[in-house]
């Protein structure tokens, strides 16, 4: 037997795995087809917690098969224990441009305004060393990129340390201070984004 949970949101590739199971008989073969990396995870966590033998091959045009064989009873579970979550992103900036030449600052505040389009929005833009200039000069491109992503829910954060470095902290125009405690935290609950 086959199932395609490819596009599918979860946990409904979880739900679709277990029924499928559930519908086999001891020794039988289920191959599940799917094409992220949430749902991948998730049906082999399913199936670890339900002893069910598997084995996962990735195919060439990028998807995933799961191979799994019917080796006993297949109890309920809860789907919200199987649900994706989206993670949130934390935008990380060491400096005040991207990357190197003249176009760097420009370019940031190109990105930065991308970001304002995306539906899933970073929790945070952080900003230290040369990247409190972006929150401290009004005239600097990324400067109203940051404003509008403020103003859309996204917390802006300067290091104080590296405020009271460059004589800005009384400069501060645009989200708030931060400490390294603050930015440790949320570094190392999101991914981060570093442009």
């Amino acid at each position: 037997m086959q199932i395609d949970c490819r596009n599918l949101a979860c946990p409904e590739p979880v739900i679709r795995t277990k029924d499928a199971l559930k519908s086999l008989n001891a020794n039988d073969r289920l191959e599940i087809l799917v094409n992220d990396i949430a749902p991948l995870e998730n049906i082999q966590r399913f199936l670890k917690s339900q002893n069910q033998e598997f084995v996962v091959t990735k195919l060439e045009n990028g998807d995933s098969v799961i191979i799994a064989t019917r080796v006993g009873e297949i109890s309920e579970i809860n789907a919200n224990d199987y649900a994706c979550e989206i993670k949130k992103k934390v935008i990380y900036l060491n400096d005040d441009r991207a990357g190197s030449g003249e176009v760097g600052s420009v370019l940031l505040s190109k990105f930065l305004g991308a970001f304002l389009q995306v539906t899933n929005k970073p929790y945070a833009v952080i900003c230290v060393n040369k990247g409190v200039n972006l929150t401290t000069d009004r005239a600097n491109p990324s400067f109203s990129a940051l404003k509008n992503l403020e103003r859309d829910g996204v917390k802006i954060l300067s290091c104080g340390s590296c405020l009271e470095a460059y004589k800005l902290v009384d400069k501060l125009a645009v989200g708030e201070i931060s400490n390294a405690y603050e930015i440790a935290e949320i570094l190392s609950n999101f991914d981060e984004i570093k442009l």
